[in-house]
């Protein structure tokens, strides 16, 4: 069992897993049977559930997590980041940064794309062009920004130039690779008809060998990826946005692995005999995200009060089942430059009240509702639906603003459907959860020059992007650190966001699945290390479990 920094509860349903058999450090691996074979056998099908469907894997434009994290399985990367949250070489064969930190230069192994076309500097050197060019609209594109160049020097060397000496040179040149020989001469101004969209050739251990929208998308092994073998002979991503769907195909075995599993179903699940629990302790946070261009939410007291009055405690402990805990910035505890001494706004609605009534929102007429110069406190919140207890803490939110004079809308909707209002700008408020980035920063929520990215909410403080850019040059961490934590400060107060919870992320494995090792990295983190005995195997035939 991996247990990281577990909440009480959490730590409570190991201890009865334990007493129910496990030896508290088994990987999610069942107890041996002599019958069994001790040792990986390859070939198995494992199912895991997600909750969306990508909204495209094409890297340079896609915006929702699950597409990332199935790209993530398709392409490699130049380096890839270890369990250990360092950088290693995957591409790369190894690097060099020059002595003046204005340079680093790639060395690139042999590597070849799913069709056999070698994977050269040459895709490199176009994929960085590609994430850069304003045509495409990458919301990544900013990641790239201390690069001036990329130089292909020869066909397995790949050199990034910097404007100033770079304190990070790796995270702040590794981005996706895509195929030169595919994606060379498409239209850069149509980016939403290439075919990559739907059928992205794969550089990494996986590629895809069928999208069945609205159900499933079906990875193989690649055979060409150089670092290692894969266990399975196939691993399905079944959607299904329906929570309860996904828990009763994890009991009844309809499918292998359900991420975010809700507080209850954790508990039931904890007695169940063929299913092993995983606590991740990480990096997602749950916020509600004001669009500052409305001009209702444009001033910061008002944000700050609509804040205050939220009850996080009862978000966590009621609706998260203490699988939560309250939050106060954009860098979760499992971040290096997190600021363990900012607390989460308290639930206080009589100085939320305070707050409105000196932002000139009063209730004037006795309806309930706050007025200002005749136009009423009212709010649209939009949320996604079929979210692990999105409905529920929705309907809290809205009751709690309620109580303070604020007239809310709910709306569900698809992530898909959402993303497209989030892009567009067209909402007042957004309830959902976001994964902090493992460079342990902000900038693609907070920096004013990301709106193309995930600042949605058309946040900009010249101050939060002077401390970013300071943060970010500097090597040095224990200097970098009291800067890190006055960004944070200055967030707290004048708040893009809500920041309302740190989510201890409870996934259900089925025991018929070895060496599963969820991870703040993801999910899938070793999904190429799983296996499944010949004797657990449920698919035959075309599905070939060999």
């Amino acid at each position: 069992m991996i247990i990281r920094s577990l909440s009480p509860l959490l730590l409570l349903l190991v201890l009865v897993l334990a007493s129910c058999g496990g030896d508290g450090d088994d990987h999610g691996d069942r107890p041996a049977d002599p019958a069994e074979p001790a040792t990986p056998v390859p070939g198995g099908t494992a199912v895991v559930a997600i909750s969306d469907e990508p909204d495209v894997l094409n890297p340079l434009v896609r915006t929702s997590a699950v597409a990332g994290s199935v790209l993530s399985q398709l392409r490699a990367t130049l380096a890839e980041m270890g369990e250990d949250l360092t950088w290693r070489p995957e591409i790369a064969r190894d690097w060099e940064v020059a002595a003046d930190s204005l340079a680093i230069t790639y060395r690139l192994r042999p590597w070849r794309w799913e069709d056999g076309a070698p994977l050269t500097a040459e895709d490199v050197v176009l994929s960085y062009e590609l994430l850069r060019d304003p045509r495409i609209g990458s919301p990544r594109a900013d990641l790239l920004r201390a690069v001036t160049a990329a130089v292909a020097v020869d066909d397995s060397t790949v050199r990034y130039l910097f404007a100033t000496p770079q304190a990070h040179p790796v995270p702040a040149t590794v981005h996706a690779v895509l195929p030169a020989h595919r994606v060379r001469g498409l239209p850069r101004d149509h980016v939403a008809s290439w075919p990559d969209n739907r059928r992205p050739l794969a550089s990494g251990r996986w590629r895809l060998v069928a999208w069945d929208p609205g159900r499933q998308l079906v990875l193989a092994p690649n055979p060409r990826y150089p670092l290692g073998t894969t266990r399975l002979a196939r691993l399905i991503l079944r959607i299904l946005p329906d929570e309860t769907a996904r828990i009763l195909a994890l009991e009844t075995g309809e499918v292998d692995v359900v991420a975010d599993l809700p507080s209850q179903a954790a508990r039931r699940l904890a007695h169940a005999p063929d299913i092993h629990l995983h606590g991740i302790s990480g990096r997602v946070f749950g916020l509600v995200m004001w669009n500052t261009a409305r001009p209702v939410l444009a001033d910061p007291a008002v944000r700050r009060a609509l804040s205050l009055a939220i009850d996080r405690d009862r978000i966590c402990q009621d609706l998260l089942g203490g699988f939560a805990t309250p939050a106060a910035s954009y860098l979760p505890p499992a971040l290096w430059n997190h600021h363990p001494g900012l607390p989460a706004d308290p639930h206080d609605p009589q100085a939320a009240r305070r707050m409105l009534d000196a932002a000139g929102w009063r209730d004037a007429d006795g309806d309930g509702i706050r007025e200002r110069e005749g136009r009423p406190l009212a709010l649209q919140i939009m949320y996604r639906g079929g979210a692990p207890g999105g409905e529920a803490t929705a309907a809290l939110v809205r009751q709690n603003l309620a109580a303070v004079g604020v007239d809310v809308a709910l709306r569900a909707l698809e992530l898909a459907t959402a993303l497209e209002f989030l892009r567009s700008g067209s909402f007042d408020a957004f309830l959902g959860e976001y994964q902090a980035n493992l460079y342990a920063d902000p900038s693609p929520l907070v920096a004013s020059g990301a709106t193309d990215r995930f600042n949605f909410g058309r946040y900009a403080n010249a101050r939060v992007d002077s401390l970013l850019a300071v943060a970010l040059g500097e090597p040095d961490r224990e200097r970098a650190r009291p800067i890190w934590w006055r960004l944070q400060e200055e967030l707290a107060t004048d708040q893009p966001a809500a920041v309302l919870y740190y989510l201890e992320q409870v996934v259900g494995v089925s025991t018929r699945l070895r060496d599963v090792r969820p991870h703040m990295l993801s999910v899938l983190n070793n999904a190429h290390e799983w296996w499944i005995a010949p004797a657990d195997r449920r698919y035959a035939g075309p599905r070939a479990e060999h």
